[in-house]
């Protein structure tokens, strides 16, 4: 497989665009004012402004103003979010960081990213942001999200289960299990289809 960033830059032209796709999703809960977002891709401020506006055109952005700056945040009900959501962090962050490493993760059946993560949602203390199924090299996978938190700046909880204890709480229904079957999640590793069934 090419690197996905590669494949990324390829699918979408705009690096600036990229940038602020990146800023955002992996920041969802977070409102940015223009000179914001220049400082977080580095890029000319024209640029940063016409992408801005063209994303608002098309209303994965909204604007809003307070003050004498506008500032924007991500209308999650954009019928591609979903699809742009699992693409990013896939690429970027602690998605792009599992898949990168992930011979040096060990035998992993499946990896996954949870709603409380992606979307910036969080329902309580349990929350976990990244579930493990198979034989994990912890050590491996301790780095790997540790450079992700140094990345995005957020804490990341995690749970690795071997392949057979996700199948005997699957079986037994447990409640921690069915969640993260039920819940919205971005699959890392794994198909989806096998994981449910």
């Amino acid at each position: 497989m090419r690197d996905l960033k590669t494949a990324v830059r390829y699918l979408f032209i705009s690096k600036v665009r990229i940038k602020v796709l990146r800023l955002f999703f992996l920041h969802p809960d977070v409102p940015y004012h223009i000179r914001g977002v220049v400082r977080e891709v580095g890029e000319e401020i024209n640029a940063v402004r016409r992408e801005l506006l063209r994303l608002e055109h098309i209303r994965l952005l909204k604007s809003e103003r307070k003050g004498n700056r506008l500032y924007f945040t991500l209308i999650d009900t954009f019928p591609f979010f979903d699809e742009l959501l699992s693409i990013v962090y896939k690429t970027y962050g602690l998605g792009g960081e599992i898949i990168r490493c992930q011979k040096e993760l060990g035998d992993v059946k499946y990896a996954l990213l949870t709603k409380s993560y992606t979307k910036g949602i969080k329902t309580g203390m349990q929350d976990i942001d990244l579930l493990l199924i198979g034989k994990v090299n912890v050590p491996a996978l301790t780095a790997a999200v540790q450079r992700a938190e140094r990345q995005t700046g957020r804490e990341i909880n995690y749970t690795v289960l071997k392949e057979s204890e996700f199948i005997l709480r699957k079986k037994r229904r447990d409640v921690f299990v069915l969640g993260m079957l039920s819940g919205s999640k971005v699959m890392l590793i794994g198909d989806e289809d096998e994981l449910v069934l």
